[in-house]
Formats: structure tokens, sequence, C-alpha cells
């Protein structure tokens, strides 16, 4: 049965992104570029995540990724799963240990792995295990954007699926991820710049890089899963406050919103909350071009 909350959020049918009034020059000055170059199917291209016994994000993480890049160029890097959802093929495991939660140490790995990477591939992509990267569809496909990007970096535009309860049923494994889900808000938090062919040093969380500026393709989509489905986003909220946190981490304040368990408040949270104060909450329906991506 079908549960259905007090806090039914405003839903619209189509919301211009925050930012439309700068993406007109930034889509003339990438296509003018682009037009007077021919794809290069040739170049090596590599994926990068990290992940700690996630059962039902790493699957769907590698099942659209695989579908872009060979298993010999998938990394996964496996904070001490124990869950038995990094046992199978189809990546390169590397197993790392570490006794808390800790996003320096994160950042860290992650920049190690990608330079070492960068000196026998062309192009690497960075994303969280619940993060997925996909051009706008008018552009193709993941791989035809990698074909043609000659740019050291780019941050995506992103996007924040959301699971309306009232709506929609709670989440099957088996079935698509977009055959279930029809909303999403934009979250500029997830401009996030995972596709490089140069070196990268990030801010924790991997949302900006350091001493660097944006480089925003606004036809390039993350679209983040965190809140994919109400109750496994509140377990999975219960599972990493359960966990020990490096005292830097609990100082900053960094990723707080992965702690918020209490009912009342994490319902809050789902339905209102970006992380930031000035990016505001507007769910819009997904546009039908977007569907049978994942």
């Amino acid at each position: 049965m079908m549960i259905v909350r007090a806090r039914v959020p405003e839903v619209h049918e189509f919301v211009a992104h925050p930012m439309e009034p700068q993406f007109a020059d930034l889509r003339r000055e990438r296509r003018q570029h682009y037009a007077q170059r021919s794809p290069d199917r040739s170049k090596r291209r590599a994926v990068v995540t990290i992940t700690h016994n996630e059962t039902l994000f790493f699957p769907i993480w590698l099942r659209y990724y695989s579908a872009f890049f060979d298993p010999s160029d998938i990394y996964v890097l496996d904070h001490d799963s124990t869950d038995g959802s990094t046992d199978g093929d189809g990546f390169v495991r590397i197993p790392i240990s570490h006794d808390t939660i800790d996003f320096l140490w994160m950042v860290a790995k992650v920049e190690r792995l990608q330079r070492e990477l960068l000196k026998r591939y062309d192009v690497v992509l960075v994303t969280d295990v619940d993060e997925i990267v996909a051009p706008h569809p008018e552009w193709g496909s993941l791989t035809d954007y990698i074909d043609r990007f000659d740019e050291p970096y780019v941050n995506c535009l992103g996007y924040e699926l959301i699971h309306l309860v009232d709506r929609e049923e709670p989440f099957d494994p088996s079935r698509a991820v977009l055959d279930q889900r029809h909303y999403w808000f934009a979250n500029d938090v997830y401009d996030k710049p995972a596709l490089a062919m140069q070196p990268l040093r990030w801010q924790p969380g991997f949302h900006r890089v350091i001493d660097a500026p944006m480089r925003l393709d606004p036809d390039l989509y993350l679209i983040h899963l965190h809140r994919l489905d109400y109750d496994v986003c509140q377990a999975r909220h219960g599972r990493w406050a359960a966990r020990s946190w490096g005292q830097q981490d609990l100082e900053k304040g960094w990723a707080t919103h992965n702690r918020v368990v209490e009912r009342i408040e994490f319902e809050r949270w789902f339905y209102e909350d970006t992380n930031f104060p000035w990016i505001k909450l507007v769910i819009q329906r997904i546009p039908r071009e977007w569907k049978g991506l994942f």
C-alpha cells in the first residue's frame, strides 16, 4: 500500500533553470567550438567511483556506466564494503580502508587515482555512486559527448530526482529508474566538475575545483539519485549517522544532511531542503525526452 504523508509538495510541469539566461552564450560558444572538430572515437576513457555498502545504488551505477565503458576501464574504490555489493565482476575493484567517514581522505584517494589514470587515459569521469552523468538527449549518449570532448574539465548541470510518495510507488530495483520516477529539481550544489582531461584538486564532496573557475556545460547533466526513494533514503541516512565520522568533518559540518534521520525533520529536509538556503527546491516533471535513459 502506498504511504501518503502530510507534506505534499507543489509540482510544476516546467520551470526554467535559475541560470537559464546565461545558458544561451555558453551553448553558442560550445557549438561553435565543436562544430570545427570531428569526434575522436579512439579516445581512451575511464570512470571512477567510491562506495561503501551501496546495495541499491552501486548496481544502478554499474549498469548505467557499463554501457559506455569497458569493465577494465571502470574503477571502484571499495571502502570496506561488507554487504556483497562489490563481490561481482564487470569492474576493477580497488579495496581501501579507513576507520571513519572522512571527506578529505576520500578526496585524496580519488585525486590520487585520477592522476594515475590520466597517465594512460585521455579522459576520466569521477562520480559518486548515486550520480548519473548524461548529456541532454539531443546531444546523443555519454559516448558521443566524450568522443568530442577536448576541455581541461567541465562542470555538469545538477538535478536531483525526488520520490513523491503520494504519486509514486516505492522503488523497484528490477525496473528502470526513469520508468518509476517522474520528478526532479535543479540543484546547483551538484554542478560538479566530473569529467576531466587534466588532474583536478577538488573541494570536499567534489562540488568544486580548488582555485579554478567553473566551466559549466548546461547540456551535460548530473542526475543525483540520493532522494530516489523516501524510505530507502531515510534508512541510508540512519546507516550514515551510525558510522564514525572524522572530527574535522563534524566540526566543519560537512554533509550534515546525511545524518538527518528523525521523522519530522527528515520529511522537512526531503521535500523542502536543498542543503543551501539560497537554493530553492522547486519540483518539476522530468521532460519526456529523458525517459528510457536508465
